[in-house]
């Protein structure tokens, strides 16, 4: 019966043991997954952050307007400048 009583308990302890490990590889794995998406979001920010800083060029803005909208820039006898009164 010793005998019997110490072989459940040497199963029981590598079940639990190979159940812990199980456990921290989905965790693992999940972790990482977790890194790959920050690590994406990162670099897909940065990008964004890189064309914020492009577009809000007033140069940049400029050209496209007039290559993409065909605006053209007003010359200083077309300006009228009206002054606000309040």
């Amino acid at each position: 019966m010793k005998i019997f009583i110490a072989v459940v308990c040497v199963i029981g302890w590598f079940f639990l043991i190979t159940v812990v490990h199980v456990g921290v590889f989905r965790s693992g794995r999940m972790v990482s997954k977790l890194q790959q998406e920050v690590e994406i979001k990162e670099a897909r920010n940065q990008y964004e952050e890189l064309e914020i800083s492009r577009l809000s060029n007033p140069e940049e803005v400029t050209t496209y307007a007039e290559k993409q909208l065909g605006f053209v820039q007003a010359k200083p006898h077309e300006v009228i400048v009206l002054d606000e009164q309040k």
